[in-house]
């Protein structure tokens, strides 16, 4: 990989969700389609709650009665010393970055931008907790409300999220007038969106087809044979967004022939160890789900401070993982009430899931049929109405029939072809780090979320935005730029 592993890191976290997601989207829209809202509500462990406007208007009185004395100011003294690490964060476009001799030129394009990143240097790499330790955080509000916030963002208390996350995300969350944009007609229409982009340049989209294995010929990836025998072959590269367990498996056959190579193998290899003590990254946990739809009938038709659209609940500050323990913390949302072509009139759409806590060993080995997985799933299945009642009571009976789908981490294993359901890798702030997009074999290239910059929907645009940029020409790339619209900076 050219580009110096301390530049790829600087540049971990992107400038703006729509820089890395919106940006296809608005090239393949015209107009606004989204719809903006700016409340996001917590349910607290001692069952009081609060959906405040997101910025820095409502959440001093949320500091003010929730932490007590001194938090405000603990606050106020830490977002002073996260701005200039926040200006370096936002400084540069992840849109730029490419893994040859040609990101000198793509870089060059925003030379204020990445001087200030440079000069940032280690620090954006460094665990958020030192920061925290270094500014002497006392107040537990404000420390508890920080490791949440780490965990959403990246998996990982702050010890494990590096500073590039948070000040980005502090910077922006808590700026004046932020709000936060739903895209109408649900998440599919992003996916819509791309689909529409990738056509338009003549490109073609197949779905329903199940990739059993990577053809390796002379040398070099030379296209996929899918589940029922047909060959796809490779022009230019094959890129696989799988994650590497699947990714060595749909290379074993080539393997066993003898037609990777070593260097090839080892670095598979070296991807597929989970075993910390041996350098490598374990995985984390798994997730739960409920999807349901229910009878809006006396319910509000819009989000209020009263009524969220969105929720946190946490169920215990001080459990023996802290945020990562088990079923600690459930996420909330009613997507309908801030879109409502989303469920027919009279009806709202839930979801709630734990974010990446749920061993795996729970359910490992259960069979799908068997009265001990249903029994599992009903038991997931109340865990998760009873986070989704902190503000519907009465959600479960209001639940129209045969809507509601429970998802567990065989669910995730079996039909989005994760390895045991893990969320992702768990890469730590100074400890790991995640590989490039290129491989030792010419003409594979690996992208998505167990590849830089990491987990999450903006990381992982990031890597694929990053691995095409590898795929076509500094002009083609330098092109690219020119089209694309960058959020203002605040």
């Amino acid at each position: 990989m050219f580009a110096p592993r301390l530049l790829t890191y600087l540049l971990t976290y992107l400038n703006h969700v729509c820089d890395l997601v919106v940006g296809p989207f608005i090239l393949s829209f015209s107009g606004a389609y989204y719809v903006s809202y700016d409340r996001w509500g917590t349910v607290l462990p001692n069952g009081k709650k609060f959906a405040a406007k997101i910025g820095p208007e409502e959440f001093g009185d949320v500091l003010a009665e929730h932490g007590g004395p001194g938090a405000q100011e603990e606050f106020a003294a830490l977002m002073e010393r996260m701005t200039p690490l926040s200006n370096a964060a936002q400084a540069l476009t992840s849109m730029a970055l490419r893994e040859d001799a040609g990101a000198i030129l793509t870089l060059s394009r925003y030379p204020r931008e990445l001087f200030d990143t440079l000069k940032q240097g280690q620090a954006l790499n460094n665990p958020f907790s030192e920061i925290m330790e270094e500014m002497n955080l006392t107040n537990k509000f404000v420390i508890n409300w920080l490791d949440m916030l780490c965990f959403l963002l990246q998996g990982l208390p702050a010890k494990g999220t590096m500073n590039a996350v948070m000040a980005y995300m502090l910077a922006d969350w808590y700026r004046p007038g932020v709000t936060l944009d739903f895209p109408k007609g649900g998440s599919g229409e992003l996916a819509e969106a791309l689909v529409r982009g990738v056509k338009k340049y003549g490109g073609q989209v197949s779905v329903n087809c199940h990739v059993d294995e990577i053809i390796v010929k002379d040398g070099r990836a030379a296209g996929v044979k899918l589940k029922d025998g047909r060959i796809v072959h490779a022009k230019h590269a094959v890129v696989s967004n799988a994650d590497p367990f699947v990714t060595s498996k749909l290379l074993s056959h080539a393997r066993t022939e003898g037609l990777t190579s070593t260097e090839m193998n080892e670095y598979m290899d070296s991807l597929t160890n989970t075993d910390a003590d041996e350098g490598g990254i374990p995985n984390l946990k798994s997730f739960i789900h409920i999807h349901a739809g229910i009878d809006a009938t006396g319910l509000p038709e819009v989000p209020s401070a009263d009524f969220p659209a969105q929720w946190a609940v946490v169920r215990d500050w001080d459990a023996p993982e802290g945020v990562e323990s088990p079923r600690n913390i459930v996420l909330c949302s009613m997507p309908s009430l801030i879109d409502p072509s989303l469920a027919p009139e009279g009806k709202h759409v839930l979801h709630a899931y734990v974010p990446a806590t749920e061993p795996y060993e729970w359910w490992e080995g259960l069979d799908r049929t068997s009265q001990e997985y249903r029994d599992k799933k009903a038991e997931a299945e109340d865990f998760l109405w009873n986070a989704i009642e902190e503000y519907v009571p009465d959600a479960r009976t209001r639940a129209v029939p045969g809507t509601v789908q429970i998802a567990t981490p065989l669910t995730h294993e079996r039909f989005l072809r994760r390895t045991r359901g893990a969320y992702g890798p768990r890469v730590e702030a100074g400890k790991q780090t995640l590989p490039g997009h290129k491989t030792p074999l010419e003409g594979l290239l690996l992208t998505g979320d167990f590849t830089f910059p990491g987990i999450g929907v903006p990381a992982t645009a990031a890597s694929g935005a990053i691995t095409a940029n590898n795929l076509v020409s500094v002009g083609k790339h330098w092109q690219m730029l020119d089209k694309i619209k960058l959020p203002a900076k605040y």
